[in-house]
């Protein structure tokens, strides 16, 4: 969406993954010996199994037998070297090829299990920031004990805004513009070229939002993946979306993406679209 008056929301392009701090660019691996194989430096060798396993399920895409973790697991990543780089797999077994890597520490969820090679088990992860998933040996994994709760609807209620709601708080101009997938006209999130130019309409009052992180590849000003913080800091709003084809003049629609706003300890998500440009 194009404003022709100028003033002062875990998103992909393309087929990306490589988003936040899940799976990143392919490690360069030694010939494996078979408690080296999966990090660029040594790791922990003892199988951990401690998910609690409830129902046995066949990964679509591998035809792997798997049993699926319900509710998913909370973990981080672990090694014996705090600087190592864990390879992420398309398969559960070394031979499997490469999609990327994690750091130790980083925030996972555990969503199924396999026993892989040398009769370890693996685990089917997704990480937690950038929402990338693939399989992980559990060497390398440290369970917290915890599971997943169904989060709590956040708060605050996400309101549709009109163009002259947005200007009469001095929003507008070139940026990004998201609304509900299906409801055109409906806005309920924009984001110009200025840090601090993010709004939303919540509970009824035009809020704005100034941006605190941003990753993934650029596009009119945005970034594939980027997180805002209300004024008050109150409340977070992190977006991301799939960019589409072009629209027409110096405009992008983006086809896809989710707007996530977490606050008084809930969340609300809403699957969006919209367009972006100048």
């Amino acid at each position: 969406m194009k404003y022709l008056r100028v003033t002062s929301i875990s998103l992909f392009l393309g087929s990306s993954v490589l988003l936040g701090c899940g799976p990143r660019e392919v490690a360069v691996e030694p010939t494996p010996s078979p408690q080296e194989s999966e990090v660029s430096e040594s790791g922990s060798s003892s199988t951990n199994k401690t998910a609690k396993a409830e129902t046995d399920t066949t990964d679509a895409e591998t035809d792997i037998n798997a049993t699926t973790i319900n509710p998913p697991t909370l973990a981080t990543l672990t090694a014996q070297q705090t600087d190592a780089q864990i390879n992420v797999r398309s398969r559960p077994t070394t031979q499997s090829p490469s999609k990327g890597y994690g750091l130790v520490g980083d925030p996972i969820k555990l969503l199924r299990a396999a026993e892989g090679d040398e009769q370890l088990t693996w685990y089917y992860v997704k990480f937690d920031e950038s929402g990338a998933e693939g399989w992980i040996r559990g060497d390398f994994i440290d369970t917290t004990g915890t599971t997943v709760s169904t989060p709590q609807e956040a708060g605050v209620s996400v309101d549709a805004f009109t163009t002259d709601e947005l200007f009469a708080v001095d929003g507008g101009g070139c940026g990004m513009t998201l609304w509900p997938v299906g409801r055109s006209g409906e806005f309920v999130f924009f984001n110009g070229l200025p840090d601090t130019s993010m709004w939303m309409k919540l509970d009824g009052d035009m809020t704005q939002f100034r941006r605190t992180a941003v990753s993934g590849p650029e596009f009119y000003g945005q970034s594939a993946s980027q997180r805002f913080i209300s004024d008050d800091g109150l409340i977070e709003v992190n977006v991301r979306a799939d960019v589409g084809a072009e629209k027409g003049y110096e405009a992008v629609n983006i086809d896809q993406g989710t707007l996530r706003l977490e606050a008084s300890g809930g969340m609300t998500e809403i699957t969006v679209e919209g367009d972006a440009g100048c």
